[in-house]
């Protein structure tokens, strides 16, 4: 198995999961949300997401699953969501700033009560604290990933270590019922995962 697989093996029971890869390691990123979203046409996929267009975000998941999910929804702002869906089956919520974090759990509550084993993922809570402070970032995180526990969904939140200093990092980490981590090497291509669970 590959470093991926094997991590995804180890955090599988996890209900939330935090991620901590560099900029640098984006693109294994469908290769990495592969190997832990199930695939198929039963996924229910909640986004909250305010750096892709929502119908670029819809078609990289797409491809990610191998086919469209049963239902999908994503959360963003108004200024992303003004772009042409299509006929991609797809909810758009929007608020009006990335710190309207309040409004983001009220948007996502409706999904999480509906829908059964749903997934959601945050992408990402860099951009969240760009426009919120920590504390608030916090508080939401603890919100929403109790929410998810409640509701047997599983979360997968992105967060870049690089930009962000070490005291929020291993705060946040608190939260989360395991943290993956990503090492590029000094050549930029080659990561290395690790896990670690949280111990109940």
């Amino acid at each position: 198995m590959s470093s991926i697989a094997q991590v995804a093996a180890q955090v599988d029971d996890a209900a939330t999961v935090l991620f901590l890869r560099p900029q640098a390691a984006a693109v294994d990123d469908a290769e990495c949300k592969r190997q832990f979203v199930d695939g198929g046409s039963d996924t229910t996929l909640l986004g909250i997401s305010f750096s892709q267009p929502p119908a670029a975000w819809f078609d990289s998941w797409c491809e990610i699953l191998g086919g469209e999910p049963a239902a999908a929804a994503l959360i963003t702002t108004p200024e992303l969501a003004s772009g042409d869906l299509g006929d991609r089956d797809l909810d758009v919520e929007t608020v009006a700033s990335p710190s309207n974090l309040t409004g983001v759990g009220v948007k996502s509550t409706p999904y999480l009560s509906e829908w059964d084993d749903a997934t959601v993922t945050v992408e990402s809570l860099t951009v969240l604290l760009q426009y919120a402070d920590t504390q608030s970032v916090y508080r939401f995180l603890h919100v929403l990933t109790t929410r998810l526990r409640a509701a047997d969904a599983t979360g997968y939140f992105y967060l870049d270590p690089s930009v962000v200093d070490d005291r929020t990092v291993e705060l946040l980490k608190t939260l989360f019922d395991a943290v993956v981590e990503c090492d590029v090497a000094g050549d930029g291509e080659s990561v290395e995962w690790t896990a670690r669970i949280r111990a109940v």
